[in-house]
């Protein structure tokens, strides 16, 4: 019970150190390398809350923008993957290493959040699902990765009062 409460990143030297449980571990090394195809596929629908429309109201518009910036994003985020990948064993991070976690936690709590559709059913739902639901790991995994990502910014706020 002890390692559930100690912290996964912490403010050490002016820097954060990465220090996950191997079970953790793990669970990031079967996650990624899924984010990792479905970002290079760029047709999932779960892939609409990490690019969302920026001119919804000017198809023409939103297809040149999507020319501009889509392989720029692409390589984006194929380069946090590849950080957090190599620092999961225990890292540490500065600031462009803090950018990818945060980046690689969050892509993946808004494509599980989309595959849940958080939007309609609410997060009092996702609390009160029955045991024998599908979604109930999907639903520990959404949350743990929104913990991960608290203790991460929690980590990284201490470089402000630096």
């Amino acid at each position: 019970m002890a390692a559930f409460f100690r912290r996964r990143f912490r403010w050490k030297n002016g820097q954060v150190v990465v220090e996950l449980p191997d079970d953790e571990q793990d669970m990031l090394r079967h996650v990624l390398p899924q984010l990792r195809e479905l970002v290079m596929g760029e047709t999932d629908p779960a892939l609409r809350r990490l690019s969302p429309p920026a001119r919804p109201d000017d198809p023409d518009a939103e297809a040149f923008y999507r020319q501009m910036v889509t392989d720029e994003l692409l390589a984006s985020r194929l380069e946090a993957i590849e950080v957090v990948e190599e620092g999961i064993g225990g890292t540490v991070l500065d600031d462009a290493g803090v950018d990818s976690w945060m980046h690689s936690l969050n892509a993946l709590r808004l494509v599980l959040g989309e595959r849940l559709d958080v939007d309609v059913i609410g997060h009092d739902v996702l609390h009160n699902l029955e045991p024998d639901d599908d979604r109930v790991p999907i639903v520990a995994l959404y949350e743990w990765l929104g913990w991960l990502l608290e203790q991460l910014v929690d980590a990284a706020m201490n470089s402000l009062d630096d």
